[in-house]
């Protein structure tokens, strides 16, 4: 059997982090700005502070962090429109109200002063955001980033990024044309050291010198891989036998040993700012130890800081050595240079150590004496912190931010004794975060937080300054008594110093404060991430009961402090208001907010969004209606013929509508005031695009009019787009657009090409010379020099329409040739600014560069039926460009602003823009032709989202948030109309018509759509391990896990006590409690619960069928539980086995208090082992018993009874059914395979797998009457094994035979097996499907697939490999490769991988071709092929 392996939510789970000033040119040059005129011009400026870099496992995402001023709503409706932004955080303006002036008041109008006497400064806040820039699957698990500027970044002023891979690798990447492009990959996988080490201790480390100068990575064996990078032309030059045109010298491995003899079991190495040359403070310890060995070996850690010169032949002289350095020493901390030194880390305080090895410590809890014998400051024992998991990082040059494993922040102050550190102060907590995995600082005065278990947090670093008086007065100043003779020359002059209104001015300056400094942290924006999944669920909302049942996926993540139950869904559910049946018949509709007086108007909704008219077009007639707050809409007229489009026209006091056979415009009351295009023998219209004040039409030859109005006139008239005489090119597309958001702008045009080349190649050696002198970022000199290079931004004069319609900002035409061509044209004066041919081949990316307007004579194979040019995003938006094709294929691409950097050589203007395709997918279309043809409608605040709606057989929304990328949700019903009203005062209300028929519907506020699944997420206040769902109640329940002191006992159950002390953290465990959640309109709020004893705590929770004799057909649904108890390595452990069941109470005298669902406690069944896995089969249930598996009988619904048993190894992890089969795994001796015999009950042991390997979960994987085992390890790595009798290497079917082997990324935490089904019909499912959970949050899937569609996929996949450019350089089939020794070849085929089959549709249409060539297929059965394997449940 072959199987297909898809990603269906990416990981979310952010391990590292980094913050570069310059990465891409958006942090050198200044951003377009916005065209709107609704905003004041100080929130119109946003600056770029610079990017932020994060990875989890194989993803990285590139963001910039965007920093802009927000005034309160309340005080920009004053009239404020120009301030200048003060970082005070207070201006002074016209902050006053006209209704709070007092009586006798008059407003000034003279020069100066124009507004209000009694004015109050302004206040305004700085708010930094997220702001995703691109966002890459790697083919490896990224285990570093590190940022670097090389010679090439002296030219074009942006730095370099070094991620690091398992199996030891390094990428060197850079932007370039919009994205991330790989400049080169250094791999060190087959050195000696990875070949023959110990790579299951291995903790690779990547580092980089402050300078540049050098980049080193962790190898096995205390080694070092060894990057030089060249920071000067000389050094370039003096290189031989090596290419001169990279950035870098030829790489080495350095072994520490040689180094040092001494140096061994390296800890943490970091490299140390202000020396002249890369110095590198390394800790190591050259002994082991453990707590029992404390009093014969302590204090083994060594610190040593050595200065790497490459230049005298490779030498490493020793500037400070320490010994004696605490046992428990976690990780190193970089100081700045003005404090200079490194601070360490220990689990039990902090340590600095200076350049002259002088040690200073202090302690955070009383175990500090137990694990050294260090001296050290015990004035900060009671705060009793634990810091193992925590993370730290200098906020500034004495002040470091401590955040604990927990997220609970403390700052660290470093007090010095004349040049050296004198104290160490550790303050309360002042503030929590997300439980950290990275931290960095993000710019300045502000912090990242990445988080492994949730979301992360970009936060400000708040920094208040204590005012240190002398006196106890309230004003801090001590009096003096003064003779009244004594006269002080400066009092009078300046006035008495004590007297407030003075404001503490001394001599023209402001007293300020010089005490100790506090920090805090405040949020400034949040990233979403589901985190690591504890468990997964699937069950049935309360709400879709009824007629339709949707399932749903519920995600347990979190754990370290609380936890997040994510609601995950196939689609945005329709949730309706109201029927409109007036339009129980309408095949596309048109909401406009056209100007009427007799209008409704609402307080939340401006009147540019206040809908008032409604076209609805019915088979050759078209009804027109005005809308209000009414049940029922009235009709007002009726146009025959369908309507094609109609938009407002003339400021929302017209109608523009175009049929088929003619365009006219229309009063407010939807009565005729011109024919703009009257009937002719023409070709009927097909399609239309209207920007008021433009008309675009096309008729069915593929000929295109334009139409221009005339606000003051109120006339329309046609206009030639290529001026007199010359005819528009046939065209297989058209749209005119506007935009608003400033991103459309265009270059001036180019000088002569030998003239921009020799003026490059100065300014190259220039900017070379420039750059040695700045290694550390870029100086504002060269900032300027990069921002005056050509050409330049082109600005054009306002006109008199642009000028009356400011808020609609710059308007373009695009067209589409029947050759390819796309050409965007400004308006109003219709100049060519892009040509290109890439939308017409599906490009990645393109721009203006199509040389000479030339294109390919070949006809297009796959036209584009439908171009819209429209605003996606939430909050912030984002300008797209989605193109339909006809065969069903859906491009979007994104319109980022170029640069100068960026720009192309061009004698014309050119549009500033580059459009990168950021989403691909192919829409069903069944027998090849649709029955309902797909429609892009564009729409806008609809619950702040802004995208496109996709009517249709298969309808989608296409929405998107400014931190993450683009998502399409598909809806279950086919679709026929859509349109965004306001009329019954809602904002996030839209009409949909589908097969239920026509509703007024609304988003769900609590709906999220940041991931690639909708999901409702829900933020719980404590930590649950488990979650299960019952069927018959349709409730859900959850198991939590509650930290409590650890309480050991002794054999007769005695209490034993420990170490007794003030300041001593006790040692924890955890204790569990079952918990019930509500369900519909108050979801997962507890309602009843079950305390569990101390130290015992839920490891496995499953919903069962049981058999039951009061039960109707003889079965009833449970809630099974198994427990552990954990009473310390000294005492045997035990466990219970628990079922309870979900049954509705009635309160007393059936009165609804004390009514409600209850959990019922049915019996308890103890055993002498943990009980770690359980389930049911045939109505038995199935539990492991430590080194046994019992089936158990619930006797009359009151106790287990014993049926049979077998005897397993050592822990089993899962038990997974399938009619009468049994998969059980052990997590050291892999997996059994049996069955349960009935008559008499027994336990039949078919098959094993006799393979050392630790498997988390082992499931079946059916197809069509043939069954094979899938398993997945800890180490995250996938095998598919087969049962066969009949191959000689079963042993007659005593073991399972190894198929394929598979490496998924990050190891699996739980799986669910689903039918899957090819239609709803069906009674029996052919398949089985099966749904995993990771560690990094990431949802996968596993499906079975047929031979011949394998064997097509597997051949795409092989071209994918070759063919594809793969960011990093990195190879898909090595990373899926496991190493097996025990093989002679690795066993990589087998299970498809659906994340590089994925890149197929990225791929251009010639290349696709190609590719599809050389295997005798076509894309669009590959298409067709990935799409039947895709989907969710």
């Amino acid at each position: 059997m072959h199987a297909f392996h898809q990603t269906l939510l990416p990981a979310s789970s952010i391990h590292h982090s980094l913050f570069l000033p310059n990465f891409t040119p958006s942090t050198i040059y200044p951003l377009p700005k916005p065209t709107s005129s609704s905003s004041t011009t100080i929130e119109n400026e946003v600056k770029i502070v610079g990017n932020l870099i994060v990875a989890g496992g194989e993803n990285l995402r590139v963001f910039e962090i965007r920093e802009s001023i927000n005034i309160p709503s309340a005080q920009t409706q004053n009239g404020i429109s120009n301030i200048d932004g003060n970082s005070n955080g207070y201006l002074n303006g016209g902050g006053g109200n006209d209704d709070e002036m007092e009586e006798g008041e008059e407003i000034g109008d003279g020069f100066f002063d124009d507004g209000h006497s009694n004015r109050e400064p302004v206040k305004f806040e700085i708010t930094r955001k997220l702001h995703l820039l691109a966002h890459h699957e790697l083919n490896g698990i990224i285990t570093g980033l590190a940022g670097i500027r090389t010679i090439e970044s002296s030219v074009d002023g942006l730095d370099r990024l070094l991620v690091s891979f398992e199996h030891a690798k390094m990428a060197l990447l850079e932007w370039s044309r919009g994205s991330i492009s790989t400049v080169s990959l250094h791999t060190y996988e087959r050195c000696p050291q990875m070949i023959s080490g110990d790579l299951q201790t291995y903790v690779p480390m990547l580092r980089t010198d402050p300078l540049s100068r050098l980049a080193v990575l962790s190898l096995p064996e205390d080694s070092l891989a060894v990057l030089p990078v060249l920071q000067e032309q000389s050094e370039l030059d003096l290189i031989e036998g090596f290419a001169r045109d990279v950035p870098y010298s030829p790489s080495f491995v350095l072994s520490l040993s040689d180094v040092s003899p001494t140096i061994k079991n390296l800890q943490d190495l970091l490299f140390l700012s202000g020396f002249h040359s890369p110095t590198l403070a390394l800790l190591y310890s050259p002994l082991h130890t453990f707590s029992g060995r404390y009093q014969t070996i302590r204090d083994n850690f060594c610190l040593e800081i050595r200065t790497i010169d490459l230049s005298s032949g490779g030498t490493y002289p020793l500037l400070t050595s320490v010994t004696g350095l605490p046992s428990d020493s976690l990780y190193l901390v970089p100081c700045p240079a003005e404090l200079g030194g490194v601070v360490l880390i220990t689990s039990t305080g902090i340590v600095h150590i200076d350049q002259s090895g002088r040690v200073v410590g202090t302690a955070v809890n009383a175990w500090w004496n137990y694990a050294t014998s260090l001296k050290n400051d015990q004035l900060f024992e009671n705060r009793r912190l634990s810091l193992e998991g925590s993370k730290c990082i200098f906020v500034s040059e004495r002040d470091m931010l401590l955040i604990s494993h927990n997220g609970d922040t403390h700052q660290v102050r470093f007090e010095m004794d004349g040049r050296n550190v004198g104290n160490i102060k550790i303050d309360e907590s002042t503030s929590s975060v997300p439980p950290p995995s990275s931290v960095v600082i993000a710019g300045e005065k502000a912090i990242f937080i990445g988080s492994a278990e949730g979301d992360s947090l970009l936060a400000k670093i708040n920094m208040e300054r204590e005012i240190i008086v002398n006196g106890d007065d309230a004003n801090g100043l001590k009096k003096e008594e003064k003779d009244e003779m004594d006269v002080d020359w400066d009092e009078d002059l300046y006035g008495d110093m004590n007297d407030p209104s003075n404001a503490g001015l001394l001599n023209g300056q402001k007293t300020e404060a010089t005490g100790p400094v506090k920090v805090s942290i405040l949020p400034y924006d949040t990233l979403s991430g589901v985190g690591k999944v504890m468990d997964i669920e699937f069950g049935i909302a309360a709400t879709d009961q009824g007629t339709r049942t949707y399932p749903q996926l519920v995600a347990l993540s979190g754990g370290s402090r609380n936890s997040t139950f994510n609601v995950f869904r196939r689609g945005i559910p329709i949730t309706k208001r109201r029927r409109f049946n007036e339009l129980s018949t309408s095949e596309a509709v048109w909401f406009l907010p056209i100007d009427r007086p007799s209008g409704q108007k609402f307080k939340d909704i401006p009147d540019h969004e206040r809908t008032t008219m409604l076209f609805s077009t019915e088979r050759n007639a078209t009804r027109v209606f005005i809308l209000s707050s009414k049940a029922n809409p009235e009709q007002i007229g009726r146009i025959d013929g369908r309507t094609l489009n109609a938009a407002t026209f003339f400021q929302r006091s017209c109608v523009m509508h175009v049929s088929p056979s003619e365009v006219s415009l229309l009063d407010n009351n939807g009565k005729r005031i011109q024919i703009v295009c009257p009937r002719s023998d023409l070709p009927p219209i097909s399609s239309a695009c209207i920007s008021d004040p433009y008309v675009l039409i096309r008729r069915t030859d593929g000929s295109v009019s334009f139409f221009v109005g005339d606000t003051v006139a109120r006339t329309v008239t046609q206009v030639s787009i290529n001026g007199e005489g010359n005819d528009a090119p046939l065209c297989q597309a058209i749209e005119v657009f506007s935009d608003d958001t400033g991103i459309y702008r265009t270059f001036e045009p180019s000088r002569s090409f030998d003239q921009n080349q020799a003026n490059g190649s100065a300014s190259r050696s220039n900017a070379i010379k420039q750059g040695q002198q700045s290694r550390l970022q870029l100086t504002q000199q060269q900032i300027k020099r990069l921002q005056e290079q050509e050409p330049a931004i082109s600005i054009d004069a306002p006109s008199m329409e642009t000028a009356m319609n400011a808020s609609r900002g710059t308007q373009w035409l695009a067209l589409l040739t029947n050759k390819g061509e796309l050409q965007i044209r400004s308006l109003p004066d219709l100049k060519v600014v892009l040509q290109s041919d890439g939308l017409g081949s599906s490009a990645p990316s393109f721009t203006d560069d199509l040389v000479d307007g030339v294109t390919k004579d070949d006809e297009v194979d796959d036209e584009v039926k439908q171009m819209v040019f429209c605003p996606i995003g939430k909050g912030t938006v984002r300008p797209h460009l989605l193109a339909l094709h006809q065969s069903g294929r859906l491009n979007t691409y994104e319109a980022q602003p170029r640069f100068t950097v960026d720009s192309s050589s061009q004698i014309r203007r050119s549009l500033a823009v580059r459009f990168t395709r950021v989403h691909t997918q192919l829409l069903p279309i069944s027998g090849g032709s649709t029955k309902l043809p797909y429609t892009i409608i564009p729409f806008s605040d609809i619950e702040g989202l802004t995208g496109a709606f996709i009517t249709g057989e298969k309808p989608h929304w296409i929405v998107s948030s400014e931190a993450h990328p683009l998502r399409t949700y598909a809806l279950k019903q086919a679709a026929m109309a859509f349109g965004k009203t306001t009329h019954l005062g809602g904002k996030g209300e839209y009409f949909i018509r589908i097969e239920d028929g026509s509703f007024i519907c609304y988003l769900p506020p609590s709906l999220n759509t940041d991931f690639a699944m909708p999901c409702d997420r829900y933020e719980m206040d404590r930590v649950y391990t488990s979650v299960a769902f019952d069927p018959t109640s349709a409730h859900y329940v959850g198991a939590a896990s509650i930290t409590v002191p650890f309480q050991a006992y002794d054999e007769e159950g005695e209490i034993q006590l420990g170490p007794e002390g003030e300041n001593l953290i006790p040692p924890t465990n955890q204790r569990s409690t079952l918990e019930l959640f509500s369900q519909g309109s108050d979801p997962w709020r507890v309602i009843d619960g079950y305390d569990f004893d101390q130290n015992e705590e839920v490891l496995c929770m499953e919903s069962v069928t049981l058999e039951s004799p009061g039960a109707e057909g003889g079965l009833r649904d449970f809630i099974a539980v198994g427990t552990g108890f954990n009473f310390g390595e000294d005492r045997a452990t035990r466990g219970n086995t628990y079922i309870f069941e979900i049954v509705e109470t009635v309160g007393p005298g059936g009165k609804a208090f004390g009514s409600g669902w209850r959990m019922r406690l049915r019996t308890k069944d103890p055993a002498r082992n943990p009980v770690s896995a359980i389930s049911h089969v045939n109505g038995y249930l199935i539990n492991s018993n430590g080194p046994k598996i019992y089936v158990k009988g619930f006797d009359d619904d009151q106790q287990l009874m014993g049926l049979a048993f077998l005897d397993v190894q050592i822990y089993v992890t899962s038990i997974k059914v399938f009619k009468n089969f049994i998969l059980i795994s052990d997590l050291y001796k892999s997996f059994w395979f049996v069955a349960l015999q009935e008559e008499p009950y027994k336990f039949i042991t078919i098959s094993k797998d006799l393979q050392p390997v630790s498997p988390i979960v082992t499931d079946f994987l059916v197809h069509e009457g043939q069954m094979t085992f899938i398993s997945n390890d800890r180490n995250g790595d996938m095998r598919m094994l087969d049962f066969d009798p009949t191959d000689p290497d079963s042993l007659n079917g005593e073991r399972v035979l190894l198929r394929t082997e598979y490496h998924t990324g990050a190891p699996i935490t739980t799986s669910k097996v689903i039918a899957r089904r090819k239609t709803a019909e069906e009674e029996f499912a052919p398949q089985t499907q099966i749904v995993y959970a990771t560690a990094d949050g990431a949802l996968t899937t596993l499906v079975s697939v047929k031979p011949a569609r394998f064997k097509r996929l597997q051949l795409v996949s092989d071209q994918l490999v070759r063919n594809a450019q793969h960011v990093a350089g990195l190879n898909p089939r090595a990373y899926r490769t496991v190493r097996n020794d025990l093989l002679p070849k690795p066993l990589s085929k087998g299970i498809l991988d659906g994340t590089l089959l994925s890149h197929f549709a990225l791929q251009p249409i010639e290349r696709q071709k190609e590719m599809m060539r050389q295997i005798g297929t076509d894309a669009v059965t590959v298409a067709s092929d990935l799409a039947a394997l895709g989907g969710f449940w």
